[in-house]
Formats: structure tokens, C-alpha cells, sequence
């Protein structure tokens, strides 16, 4: 019992400074914190993300893979349901807009990570996140042109432009307030983009 309490607070510790992190970048929107901000908000010395994380890359790695990571055992099973591909494209949009909903920092804090297109973090995300995410879209068309209702589709510029859309929105906040008048994004609002959006892109593939 007594091993147990120090491997307790340890986890205590490491979930605050994530939990941390992520309420600054959301309240930010940016990705742009530093230490000192992420010790102050939690309670937890600075010198701590060191120790559990390594360094700010290994906390923003750590962070990326709670928030998204269980989002892939969802994805695997949407493309091996039996439905129709333009409705599991449907789905599909509407899990990427929900995850950043939640997690609006997400698409810039994997930009940051990947700045150095060689670096250890940067060969993460694409093992963890791109190439998984990547592989189940192509799935989802290949699966339309069999079904004769999608043409083909490159699937590399179909990633970017269903990606770049789905973060915009969350993205651009300060146009959302300043050019509309939308001081939240609420789920209301996070369902009609996520209509929106599918339907900008099946109309975009399908077969007439």
C-alpha cells in the first residue's frame, strides 16, 4: 500500500500539469505557454514536466495521445461497420469536428510538434495520428468507388482539405467574434458546421 501512494500522487501530478496545459491553450488559443504559466495553473513545480515528460515536446506529445489517441479505436471500427461509405464519411466528420471541439488546440499544437520535419516528435505524429487517419480515409473512398457512388479521389489532397476544414472554424475564433458576432462555439454550432462540411465534400466526390 505504502509503494502504491507514491505511484498514485505521481499520476495526480502528471494528469494536473496536462490538464493544465490543455485549459491554457483552449482559453489562449494558442499553443504558445510556457512552464512557468503550466506550473502556476497547476499547482505542480515546473521542474516536474521534466521529470514525468522529458521536456515541453514529450508534455505536448503526452497531451496529443490523451486527447486523441482513443479517438483511433472509434475510427477502426467506423470503417469496418457495414454502412455506406458517404455516411461513414458522414461520421468520420463529425469525430474530427467534435475532437476539436473539445481539443481546439490540437491541429496547432501538432504543427508546433512538426516544425522539424525530422525530429522525434514530428516522426510521432505521423506514425500515430497522420498515417492512421490518412489510411482510414483512403479506406472510406476506396470503399465509395467500389460502391459506385464516389470517383477517384487523390487521398493525400483529400486529408488536407477535410482537415484544414474541419479546424478552421476553431481555428479563426477572432473572426468568429469580431466578423459574426459568435462568442462560443457551441454544439449547436458544432453540428451545422459538421453538416456542413460533409456535404461540401460528398458533393465534392460523388458520382453524378
Amino acid at each position: 500500500m505504502a509503494k502504491a501512494q507514491p505511484k498514485k500522487r505521481a499520476r495526480s501530478s502528471a494528469n494536473a500539469l496536462l490538464n493544465a496545459t490543455s485549459a491554457l491553450m483552449a482559453e489562449r488559443n494558442s499553443v504558445d505557454v510556457t512552464f512557468s504559466d503550466i506550473a502556476k495553473r497547476s499547482g505542480v513545480n515546473s521542474a516536474l514536466i521534466q521529470y514525468y515528460f522529458g521536456s515541453k515536446s514529450g508534455l505536448f506529445m503526452a497531451l496529443l495521445e490523451r486527447d486523441a489517441g482513443p479517438t483511433f479505436d472509434s475510427l477502426d471500427k467506423l470503417v469496418s461497420a457495414n454502412i455506406p461509405a458517404p455516411e461513414k464519411l458522414r461520421h468520420h466528420v463529425s469525430g474530427v469536428i467534435k475532437v476539436y471541439h473539445r481539443y481546439p488546440y490540437m491541429n496547432r499544437l501538432i504543427g508546433s510538434l512538426s516544425i522539424d520535419s525530422e525530429s522525434e516528435a514530428a516522426q510521432f505524429i505521423a506514425e500515430r495520428f497522420t498515417k492512421p487517419l490518412a489510411a482510414a480515409q483512403s479506406a472510406i473512398l476506396e470503399q465509395g468507388e467500389d460502391e459506385g457512388v464516389f470517383h477517384r479521389v487523390d487521398p493525400m489532397l483529400f486529408h488536407f482539405s477535410l482537415i484544414g476544414s474541419c479546424d478552421h472554424l476553431f481555428h479563426a475564433r477572432h473572426s468568429l467574434k469580431f466578423a459574426f458576432g459568435v462568442e462560443e462555439i457551441d454544439e449547436d454550432l458544432q453540428r451545422r458546421y459538421a453538416q456542413h462540411i460533409s456535404k461540401i465534400l460528398l458533393e465534392s466526390i460523388m458520382r453524378r
